[in-house]
């Protein structure tokens, strides 16, 4: 089956948060979808489609001159298809079209999967952010900061 992919609009702010849940990212609902769902020209929400829902989210957002991943989430049952990485180098189009000259991120840094992901396509770790995520247990995680630089347009 072949996935379409689109630009998430207010009308995908449910699925999207329950998407997110699937992925284990409590903290996105609707309210935080929202900024990048209206269509403001500095944030956008990418996503792929199936016939019956969206089974990847990217979420990217202009912040001056770089951009950044925000959250990316798929399906817990479309994963290790290229999915992430495909939406992920549509988010980086989409930056060099808003005149960013780098891509910036964070991740978990027990992320080993995604960490590989961001590797290939680029990215470098710049450095840790100390006790930056949210355990369940009440703990508290780093995250890996990286970036990529990306060419202007």
């Amino acid at each position: 089956m072949s996935l379409i992919l689109a630009q998430a609009g207010l009308s995908d702010l449910e699925a999207l948060a329950n998407l997110a849940r699937e992925c284990g990212e409590s903290r996105w609902t609707e309210e935080t979808f929202y900024p990048a769902c209206r269509s403001d020209e500095n944030e956008i929400v990418l996503v792929l489609r199936d016939a019956s829902a969206i089974v990847a989210y990217a979420v990217m957002a202009r912040e001056y001159d770089s951009c950044a991943l925000y959250n990316l989430g798929v399906n817990p049952d479309k994963r290790r298809q290229g999915l992430a990485a495909r939406l992920l180098a549509e988010g980086l189009r989409w930056g060099q079209t808003q005149g960013c000259d780098r891509c910036l991120l964070e991740v978990r840094a027990s992320n080993a999967g995604a960490i590989r992901l961001y590797e290939s396509l680029g990215f470098v770790q710049d450095g840790l952010r100390k006790r930056y995520y949210p355990n369940p247990d009440g703990s508290r995680e780093d995250a890996v900061l990286m970036s990529k630089q990306l060419e202007t347009q």
